[in-house]
């Protein structure tokens, strides 16, 4: 009512919405139309439909924006693209080289969508460690969120790299780096020193017996329960 759209101007987009409502949607955007995905309650996109519509927008290459969210990591990954069913916020890894190359060992098995912050000096050096550590994976590197200068850059860690040491892709100001996550298929031929063996590696990186079980688990085709007696007997 306060900016007085009139309700045949509303659409519902739902789950059961169906490919010919995004083909709809954006169709009326291609035709110069402005359109706004407004949830009824939550951040749009976080497990919700509207992911169908904004992955469309993307492939089209039709511009989409976010209005100003609870926090950076929450809107860039509304608009990367990147699934936003399942994700984990890492924030700003550690200063130390082997303790940053601990971390992203730690993450590199596990399946969920990865948000990372990161400041412009240190962008370049953080896709390579990223590229090495978890390979070509897609992803979107997001910088000044919700302000004149925004934009997201999307593809492969190594295509952004790229454009990043070509300086084709800006990095001045704040930046999120939206990165997949692990999309390999769960090991199941395995044998119990395999598994031992693994822990061990993990541990001997420094990290947790616990967070170690966690990789383990995301990798292999175990019970928690099997994975817990085997890990008794380290």
């Amino acid at each position: 009512n306060r900016y007085k759209i009139s309700p045949k101007n509303i659409i519902s987009f739902h789950e059961h919405s169906g490919r010919a409502k995004v083909e709809y949607i954006c169709q009326k955007l291609i035709e110069g139309k402005n359109i706004a995905l407004v949830s009824e309650s939550g951040t749009p996109i976080i497990q919700d439909p509207g992911y169908e519509v904004i992955i469309e927008c993307i492939r089209r290459d039709i511009p989409l924006t976010i209005i100003p969210g609870p926090n950076a990591a929450i809107s860039a990954l509304a608009i990367s693209g990147l699934p936003a069913d399942s994700f984990l916020f890492v924030g700003f890894l550690p200063k130390s080289p082997s303790k940053r190359k601990n971390k992203l060992q730690e993450l590199s098995s596990l399946p969920y969508t990865l948000i990372f912050y990161e400041s412009p000096n240190r962008i370049e050096k953080f896709l390579a460690e990223i590229y090495e550590t978890l390979g070509d994976r897609k992803a979107c590197l997001v910088r000044e969120l919700t302000k004149i200068y925004e934009e997201a850059t999307r593809g492969r860690v190594s295509e952004i790299l790229s454009g990043v040491k070509d300086k084709k892709i800006k990095i001045k100001g704040e930046i999120v780096l939206v990165v997949d996550g692990f999309r390999g298929e769960l090991i199941r031929n395995f044998t119990e020193d395999d598994i031992k063996g693994e822990i061990l590696n993990l541990i001997s990186q420094g990290i947790s017996k616990k967070n170690a079980l966690k990789v383990v688990s995301s990798k292999y085709d175990i019970d928690r329960q099997t994975l817990y007696n085997l890990s008794t007997k380290i």
